[in-house]
């Protein structure tokens, strides 16, 4: 390994995380050797540094990787190395989050372009895998889709615009349309999505005190609550009926989550979510990088908390947690029909013989989960809308629990741009009923 190299993996280094040891030239080599047989490789050299900024990343370290090999060839990659935060580990490992993003890349989303993509236009979903070992710790590689242009969006300003969210409506329209061709293929494909894909980051019989993000989202209404008691702009009901509403939030919360609800009918149409549709995992193409109104792309990232249920799981989580303020209040609908058409498209591409789901069963699904709007306001919302700061440390951990847990929440609640965008959702859902 070259000086260059061994400086970037220094701890001192500019990368704020050292990257471990076992990520060295000779496991560069093999990883290579592997994607590109047709050519002998030999590694030359290798620089790496985090690639994400504090709060972008709450489960595992990712850092870029830049690979030079043959004497003047070179490719980039992206490393992620799952938490060894104990909470983090512990969970991850209860939902198989490390198997199910590695299935999905390697496996599925090749075959998802396949079915939806017509003539030389080829849809991707995702970042091609190129590797994923257990030993001796959880870690997938990637090709870095900076590289290719996509760049994540700032979650601090404010959500994203119409032309983006549009964007992010055809790209998971086309995927679930792919996964509901892919289910059709037959029962083990269908049995796959059954057991594979089971859940997402609930599982039946999940409480506060065996799931972190149950802990999280009841955190959050205690600390709205708290925060919040003095806003002249909230009204005393809807305070009142959020108070009330404590004694059963979190299993509401697991409720909504789940793939399989008791409580309700059997869903419309059944697709594989994505299981995390916020900013911080979405990837945009610009045909200007210095123009945001020349977005062209967008891929998502982290397949972790993937799930064959209701599309309203990512539809609600989506269209609560990415658009502005603006957005959100005034197209949504628009969104959803962008939605349909979009999964239509890729059913019609894709060849699906059964009846394709009509905008009726979009909207019944979406008012199904639509409860989880309500989580997103009060435990995700200010997560995404927090500003940079480093008075403390955004870790999955410190929003659980403990000193930073209680810090942290109180800058996020007493945002700006949270508060203008948590009323109308509030006022929406206590005149639905869905606070009672």
């Amino acid at each position: 390994m070259s000086s260059e190299s061994e400086a970037a993996c220094r701890p001192d280094a500019a990368a704020e995380k050292q990257l471990p040891a076992f990520l060295d030239a000779s496991l560069l080599q093999y990883i290579l050797d592997e994607n590109l047989p047709d050519d002998p490789i030999e590694v030359d050299s290798f620089t790496a540094a985090i690639a994400t900024k504090p709060g972008d990343n709450y489960s595992s370290d990712v850092y870029r990787i830049v690979v030079h090999y043959n004497g003047s060839k070179v490719i980039p990659l992206v490393a992620k190395i799952m938490s060894e935060d104990p909470t983090v580990k512990e969970f991850g490992q209860r939902i198989g989050a490390f198997m199910k993003e590695v299935y999905t890349c390697r496996n599925l989303l090749p075959i998802f372009s396949q079915i939806v993509s017509r003539g030389s236009t080829r849809i991707k979903f995702g970042a091609h895998c190129v590797y994923a070992t257990r030993d001796p710790a959880d870690t997938v590689v990637f090709q870095d889709l900076n590289a290719l242009g996509y760049r994540m969006p700032d979650r601090t300003r404010g959500g994203l615009d119409l032309a983006h969210c549009e964007l992010i409506m055809r790209k998971i329209g086309l995927f679930h349309a792919a996964s509901m061709v892919y289910v059709a293929r037959g029962p083990l494909e269908r049995q796959l999505f059954t057991y594979q894909y089971s859940h997402g980051m609930v599982q039946p019989g999940d409480n506060v005190s065996n799931n972190p993000g149950l802990k999280m989202f009841a955190n959050g209404l205690d600390t709205f609550l708290e925060v919040s008691a003095g806003w002249p702009e909230l009204k005393r009901e809807i305070w009142t009926k959020l108070k009330a509403l404590r004694l059963t939030y979190a299993k509401r919360c697991a409720q909504c989550l789940l793939t399989e609800r008791h409580d309700q009918p059997e869903v419309t149409f059944r697709v594989l979510n994505h299981g995390d549709l916020w900013t911080n995992n979405m990837m945009f193409r610009y045909e200007d990088a210095a123009d945001e109104g020349t977005v062209s792309d967008v891929l998502f990232v982290d397949y972790q908390l993937g799930s064959y249920g209701s599309p309203g799981l990512d539809l609600v989580y989506c269209l609560h947690n990415c658009p502005q303020f603006e957005v959100r209040e005034s197209s949504t609908d628009r969104l959803l029909r962008l939605y349909h058409e979009s999964l239509c498209e890729g059913l019609s591409n894709g060849g699906y013989k059964q009846s394709f789901p009509t905008f009726e069963d979009v909207l019944k699904e979406y008012e199904r989960h639509e409860f989880i709007g309500l989580v997103s306001g009060l435990s995700m919302l200010p997560i995404i809308l927090m500003e940079r700061t480093d008075e403390v440390e955004l870790t999955m951990g410190n929003l659980v629990g403990g000193e930073q847990a209680v810090k942290i929440r109180n800058i996020q609640y007493q945002g700006k741009q949270y508060r203008q965008s948590v009323i109308p959702i509030l006022e929406r859902f206590h005149a639905k009923g869905l606070l009672d």
